[in-house]
């Protein structure tokens, strides 16, 4: 049986791919040997990285029975490692969300901090045991506090997550438009990728004894998408109600060029409580903000509003 595993939620994004490479060359530099893992499919825009630049991809892993413990970046919450990670190896959490589950691992020291990316505190650890990183992690990481800061123009954006992405360029050199070449890889949505996308990055809750989810999309271009697939988008969030039994459901959809955030949804319920935390107005089925507002940002407007 092999000792550590480092790994991340399933369907990890770029951040928690970035930061599982990078937190192991760490981990090994200060002598802690360990192995990478995925669990699912990587997200495209990890994939576009890692094929740019002819990295390998991460191995696949079913779930945590090969290892005796399990560090996990870039989540804290047991619906995206349960059924798969044994609660109790978990020795590690690097996270970076204002709501989590990380009291549930009981064996895991924990570090959460409001940063825009995950890949901002391992990043940090490099600088402050002034270890040598390599170009590799440095590419990844940096990619992945891009993605996450929307290129820094998102409201979780941090003076922290500025400062690891400098030293990060120092070393992996990327061009200054790499941010649009980086954000046009991940706005294909043709054909299935929109089904896809929408349901591989669908995150769920439960709270105030309801339970909701919510799918996320970060692309140039939403008002096009939305003009020529509303009804496809609402057909695909309708399944998802149904087969779930979900209370409320919604996708946020991040057009990064235009730094808005539209909220689509044909649920009466669902329109009037994002009217009520987000202060917006529907029409119709489509509603929007005009700053980036990630997901992340709303659960916990969503959480104080359900549990009054």
């Amino acid at each position: 049986m092999e000792k550590l595993l480092i790994t991340s939620y399933v369907n990890a994004d770029i951040d928690g791919v970035a930061g599982i490479f990078a937190y192991s060359e760490f981990l090994e530099k200060i002598g802690v040997n360990n192995t990478i893992g995925v669990m699912g499919k990587i997200h495209d825009e990890a994939k576009y990285v890692l094929n740019r630049f002819n990295f390998e991809y991460p191995q696949i892993i079913l779930n945590s029975n090969d290892f005796d413990e399990v560090v996990l970046i870039d989540t804290s919450d047991l619906n995206g490692v349960e059924g798969n990670i044994e609660l109790a190896k978990v020795v590690e959490i690097i996270d970076h969300r204002k709501i989590y589950e990380a009291d549930k691992f009981l064996n895991a020291k924990v570090q959460i901090e409001l940063v825009g990316s995950a890949s901002t505190l391992i990043t940090e650890k490099f600088i402050e045991k002034n270890i040598e990183i390599s170009k590799k992690s440095a590419i990844l990481l940096l990619s992945a506090i891009i993605s996450n800061t929307s290129n820094f123009k998102g409201s979780v954006t941090t003076d922290r997550d500025r400062k690891s992405a400098k030293y990060l360029n120092k070393i992996a050199l990327l061009p200054d438009n790499y941010w649009k070449e980086l954000f046009e890889a991940k706005s294909d949505l043709s054909g299935d990728k929109l089904f896809n996308r929408i349901t591989g990055d669908l995150s769920s809750y439960f709270i105030g004894n309801k339970k909701f989810s919510i799918a996320q999309i970060e692309i140039i271009g939403v008002e096009q998408l939305i003009k020529e697939r509303e009804k496809e988008i609402i057909e695909i969030l309708n399944k998802i109600k149904e087969k779930d039994t979900l209370d409320f459901i919604f996708l946020s959809a991040i057009d990064l060029e235009k730094e808005r955030t539209y909220f689509i949804s044909n649920n009466e319920n669902t329109k009037n409580l994002l009217k009520k935390i987000l202060n917006v107005d529907f029409n119709e089925n489509i509603a929007f903000i005009n700053k980036i507002i990630m997901r992340k940002q709303i659960v916990p407007l969503l959480k104080e509003e359900l549990e009054k």
